[in-house]
């Protein structure tokens, strides 16, 4: 993938966490202390497992220092 900002190649990996990974809008915060909390405006980028936590695919562009991710309708959030 080429990125869009400097048209350098990028690298594809992932980013994982121990909880569920999430956009959250500027101004705006978690909605409780769970794995599982967020805000109401939040976009899931990856859900959270028990056993393997969450991860999503990336590509970075060591070149700007950019990460691109692909939010993907799948990643609705769900208990």
């Amino acid at each position: 993938m080429k990125c869009p900002y400097c048209n350098h190649v990028m690298k594809r990996g992932h980013i994982q966490s121990g909880n569920l990974l999430s956009w959250t809008p500027e101004g705006e915060s978690s909605t409780g202390v769970s794995r599982w909390s967020k805000s109401p405006n939040s976009i899931v980028l990856a859900n959270c497992s028990l056993l393997s936590g969450s991860a999503v695919d990336a590509f970075y562009c060591p070149n700007c220092k950019k990460i691109i991710i692909n939010v993907d309708n799948q990643n609705e959030f769900t208990l």
